[in-house]
């Protein structure tokens, strides 16, 4: 008993990392002005029409979005959701604010080319490997995270975690590109490649972590 509340804790401390490193990730891709991410990128644009933040509106998109995924897959609701659900668009903005305070800005990196690819690189690295470590800590994860593996399982294999990530971060930057948001080199690239990478992450990396921790 004494060692799976160890390894229960243990875990619960990595899905806190892997959202503070996905906040982390998200920020980076502001800042390199490339484009952020496709569920950031609709974010941003769909809260800039209205009178909310942009964390604030994450939390309540988040709240619609689980209602169909918890119904389809009950398991993918825990602590993990809530942490994923409630804090997350609030790590970014934390991140942004201290960035800012060392002085690295949007409007700073803007004739700095090699600086915001690295912010590219460096983000869209990140955010992979924030996403398949909280989902591998299998303490529920987000909504926008886990419909991907929905349709993969009630396809039978059929449809790819992998493609229908990709599916998902198209439709999804479609919208923020409807409703004004910055699409740049960057949302393309995460839209197309975050599925792969995270599989990637997901089979070395993380499930080395996660070893000695199921």
């Amino acid at each position: 008993m004494e060692e799976k509340r160890r390894k229960l804790m243990l875990r619960i401390l990595w899905m806190l990392a892997a959202n503070v490193i996905l906040g982390l990730g998200i920020a980076l891709l502001r800042l390199s002005s490339f484009g952020t991410d496709p569920f950031t990128c609709m974010n941003l644009g769909v809260s800039s029409h209205l009178p909310i933040s942009f964390a604030a509106y994450q939390v309540l998109f988040n709240i619609v979005l689980i209602i169909p995924v918890f119904i389809l897959d009950r398991k993918s609701f825990g602590i993990g959701t809530l942490t994923n659900m409630v804090l997350l668009g609030y790590f970014v903005e934390f991140f942004v604010f201290l960035l800012s305070l060392m002085g690295v800005t949007i409007q700073g990196l803007q004739s700095h080319i090699i600086l915001r690819t690295a912010a590219l690189i460096a983000g869209v690295l990140v955010v992979c490997f924030g996403v398949a470590l909280y989902m591998a800590c299998d303490l529920g994860a987000g909504p926008y995270d886990r419909l991907p593996v929905v349709i993969e399982t009630y396809s039978r294999g059929k449809i790819k975690y992998k493609w229908a990530r990709v599916t998902q971060d198209v439709i999804s930057a479609g919208v923020g590109i409807v409703t004004g948001s910055v699409i740049g080199i960057g949302t393309v690239i995460v839209a197309l490649f975050t599925g792969p990478i995270v599989s990637f992450f997901r089979d070395t990396a993380v499930a080395r972590i996660m070893k000695n921790l199921t």
